[in-house]
This record gives C-alpha cells, structure tokens and sequence, in this order.
C-alpha cells in the first residue's frame, strides 16, 4: 500500500465498525485506548472532532458520542494507538537503592501521589514534617521532653514542641516569714526571680523590681518590714523556659484605663494599686489590650499588673 509521507514502521492501524441505531450514544471498544485523540471517526464520510463530537468513557474502553449517529449511517473508528499497560515495579527498585543513612536535607526530592490531583508528584522534605524518630505507638503518657509535631501558623512551618508546654504540671508553694523591722533579706526557694513569686507584708502585695529583689535563694526588701510584720511569700508554678511578665504605672486621679498586653482576661491578671488586692470585674475590666478601672486610681497611686499565665 503506498502512504503519503512516511510509512508505519511497525504492523497496520486496526478499524472496528460501528452500528448505528438513531438512539445509541455509547458503543465499546475492540482495544482500550489513552484518550479521544487516539482514534479517527467517520460517521457517514464525515470525520467526527475529538472531544466536540465524541469523548471516551470507562477508562477508555468505549467511545460516547455526543449525539446519536443516524440509523444506517456508516460508522467506524480506527485505532491510532492502544493504551500501554505498565508493568507493577517490583520492591526491589526501592529497596536495592543507596540507604540514606543521615537526616534528609530540607530540599531533598520525595515521591508521592497527590490524590486531588490523580498524579505523581515530587515534594522537597521540608514540606513534608522534621524528623520523627519513631513510629511506635507511645503506651504511656509522654516525659516532658517528649517532641510533638506541631504546625507554627505564624511561621508557616511545622515545629516540634515539648509535651510539657502542652500538659504542664503546675506545683503551687508558699512561705512564711515574720518582719523585726531591720531585717531587709530573707532566704526563699532556688531558681525563682520577681515575676514568679507573689510577696505580701501584712496583707499588702508588694511590686516587683521596686519593693524587692531576688538573687539566687535570697529575697531583698526596699524596706525593712516592721517588727511582727507578717511576710507572705507565694511561688508561682514553673514550666521549662516559660516565664511571667507584669508592668506598673501611675494612677493621676482622672485616667480609667491603661495598656496593657494582648490575650489577656481578668481571671489571668492580678492588679493592684497601693498595695490594695483589687476585685475582677467588680473593680476592674479587660477589653482585647485595654484594662479599665471602675474608679480611676489616686494621683501618684502605684499600680502593679501581674500577668499570671506563663509566656
């Protein structure tokens, strides 16, 4: 047979008929075939546009017309390529690969299948997670240590975070002392600063940083509390490198609210103003960043505001 331009190498192009009713929309195929563009169509003479007149269907194994051809009409498709089968890869191309035997680099290449797209796809290492040392599911409540994997919103990474930011146990204490009028230094526990304990002298809570200071185990009054002065010393819970934080202003006689940080409500807020324990709610209200006083604090007033949740 004599072709116009060059010749098929291999075998001939099969032809498969098809019987026209005026009704039948849908005729399977004699071989399955990868889409529209692998066939020609004649439909009385005329060659029908893929995807315009005809669509494949059922993986490829039937043709669908987009309307009916006409009863005795000649109808014929012929097969310009069939649908190649893939041989199943066996394990071994897996396994008789180079063992990477240290910590993925963050751009090195993964193959997985993307199910919304129905397709391989490569995606470096960062994107998948950092490194999680075992798969064996924990029978006990994790240690403290123990690293979750967690996704950072703000930075838009995964991070690993210790269990004991999650589930912290919190231990309250407290200590006792009494004042001779001359004594300013007291010993208190270890490992404590100004923001994590809460020191009052009879009833009064005192501020951080201005009415004492601690260094190591030893806690140093501004002022010698008086003779028979009942000290109070609270400990606050600790949890890893989390910490307390507290500001102080003053009061003018006029001005009801003050700044204060975000995330805050007034169950987590100690305030006070002379030393005075103030009331939530009652005496005070938090509104995003806003503190504001019932009454407006006293001219020179000092005003303490203790953050309690650790940050």
């Amino acid at each position: 047979m004599a072709y116009i331009g060059r010749s098929p190498i291999h075998g001939a192009l099969e032809r498969q008929s098809l019987t026209a009713d005026g009704s039948t929309t849908t005729f399977t195929l004699d071989y399955v075939v990868g889409s529209s563009a692998s066939l020609v169509v004649s439909v009385a003479g005329v060659l029908q546009e893929p995807e315009v007149a005809y669509n494949i269907g059922s993986g490829g194994s039937q043709i669908v017309f987009t309307a009916a051809p006409a009863s005795g009409d000649a109808v014929y498709v012929v097969f310009l390529g069939a649908a190649l089968e893939v041989a199943t890869v066996g394990s071994g191309v897996i396994t008789s690969r180079t063992e990477l035997s240290e910590t993925a680099a963050d751009n090195d290449l993964l193959l997985l299948y993307d199910t919304s797209a129905g397709a391989l796809k490569k995606v470096q290492k960062q994107y998948v997670g950092v490194n999680i040392n075992t798969t064996t599911a924990l029978a006990a409540e994790p240690a403290s240590g123990d690293k979750i994997l967690v996704y950072d919103a703000s930075a838009s990474a995964n991070r690993a975070v210790e269990y004991q930011y999650f589930n912290p146990t919190l231990t309250y204490t407290n200590g006792t002392a009494a004042g001779d009028g001359s004594d300013t230094t007291f010993t208190i526990n270890s490992g404590r600063s100004v923001n994590d304990v809460i020191v009052s002298v009879n009833g009064f809570i005192l501020v951080p940083t201005d009415d004492y200071t601690i260094s190591g185990t030893v806690l140093t009054f501004a002022t010698a509390p008086v003779n028979g002065g009942e000290i109070s010393i609270r400990y606050l819970p600790l949890a890893g490198t989390a910490s307390y934080t507290n500001s102080k202003f003053t009061g003018n006689g006029s001005a009801t609210t003050q700044t204060i940080s975000s995330g805050r409500s007034v169950e987590d807020v100690i305030v006070t103003v002379n030393g005075v324990l103030l009331v939530p709610s009652d005496d005070y209200s938090i509104s995003g960043t806003t503190l504001t006083f019932s009454t407006a604090p006293a001219n020179s007033a000092e005003i303490s505001v203790r953050f309690l949740r650790l940050t």
